[in-house]
């Protein structure tokens, strides 16, 4: 499995991006390989919340953030949960990080979901 974070899923739909068409052709790759596809459910919060911000640019209405993941689910994306990370093992990541605890957090806890799945975790962040 592979497991995508919230910047891949932006940068994948914003053509204003640099970093826009290695993304799309990583997100598009990843949905029609064999191998599955997961978003965890931070990733989906995260690309709603930040997604329909009006002070990000390339912002969206809420029908089209809802939109793009209704259609990447339709494409086969699964669901990731959670329920299954260890807490030593997340507690062990965020220690791991340089960063302060509050910028840890979310990287920690996808890195954590991947590794208790066996996944690959795709990031545009260093610090995954």
């Amino acid at each position: 499995m592979k497991i995508a974070d919230a910047q891949v899923l932006f940068y994948a739909i914003d053509p204003t991006s640099g970093l826009h068409q290695p993304a799309a052709r990583w997100l598009e790759a990843a949905i029609n390989d064999r191998e599955p596809l997961g978003l965890t459910w931070p990733t989906i919060h995260q690309f709603l919340r930040l997604g329909t911000n009006p002070v990000f640019p390339g912002c969206m209405s809420d029908d089209e953030a809802l939109g793009w993941v209704q259609e990447w689910l339709a494409a086969g994306v699964e669901v990731v949960s959670d329920f299954d990370v260890r807490w030593d093992l997340f507690t062990e990541l965020v220690g791991a990080s340089r960063r302060a605890l509050r910028n840890a957090i979310d990287d920690a806890r996808l890195a954590a979901v991947a590794i208790s799945r066996g996944a690959t975790l795709a990031s545009f962040d260093a610090s995954c």
